[in-house]
């Protein structure tokens, strides 16, 4: 009667250290993954617009008067 106590009760620790702690950490790892994927994802798509708005967009013409001299002071 005792051995079946005993295994009852380290079936149940078992159980419960699975079903309580490595599926929801499992979860959260899938979840997370899913989750940088997608911003990854996301972030590569502004990437692109962005570097077709920048080529897209004509550049100004920078004209030597629009600096002005100076002198170095020592």
């Amino acid at each position: 009667m005792f051995k079946f106590l005993l295994w009852a009760f380290i079936f149940y620790l078992v159980y419960k250290f699975l079903f309580e702690f490595l599926v929801p950490v499992s979860k959260v790892a899938k979840d997370m993954k899913q989750k940088v994927n997608e911003m990854k994802e996301q972030q590569n798509q502004q990437q692109t617009n962005h570097q077709n708005d920048s080529s897209a967009s004509a550049k100004p013409k920078i004209d030597d008067q629009d600096y002005i001299d100076f002198e170095e002071i020592k």
